[in-house]
């Protein structure tokens, strides 16, 4: 298994719901072949993690890097691993708004450019949003429960 990160800006052009077309159709696919990740989407750039067996992951990777919806796309790191950060969700969701900040090493405000991060601190991110993630999965599930 692997996890491999990757930066990308996007096209100038992309909105919310092309997210949201992104996140559905990632959902689907990323069931079929056990995949895991997270997506982070700033506005100008797109910041994402995705965990799986290799073959899996390099394949989605391929596609996900010719997609017209952005370009400059930068392989962080990509690098084996035995435990999924993101297990319960085939791909989580942040909006990375200046309302709605991750607490990023190295960012004091003004505008979110993952390119300019270490790759350190981007796993350090996706490992804090995983933290997050875990605890809203659980959170969620207590609530179908009707626990409060």
């Amino acid at each position: 298994m692997i996890r491999l990160v990757y930066v990308s800006t996007c096209d100038q052009n992309v909105q919310l719901s092309d997210v949201q077309e992104i996140l559905r159709v990632a959902e689907t696919r990323n069931a079929e072949r056990e995949i895991s990740g997270m997506l982070c989407w700033s506005g100008e750039f797109f910041l994402q993690c995705l965990e799986g067996e290799r073959g899996a992951v390099t394949q989605c990777f391929s596609q996900i890097a010719v997609d017209k919806r952005h370009h400059s796309v930068e392989l962080i790191v990509s690098s084996p691993t035995t435990v999924r950060w993101f297990s319960t969700w085939g791909m989580g969701f942040t909006r990375l708004m200046s309302s709605n900040r991750v607490d990023l090493p190295n960012f004091a405000g003004g505008s979110f450019n993952p390119y300019l991060l270490e790759a350190t601190d981007l796993q350090d991110t996706f490992a804090r949003l995983s933290t997050q993630a875990q605890r809203l999965s659980f959170d969620t599930a207590d609530q179908r429960r009707g626990n409060p």
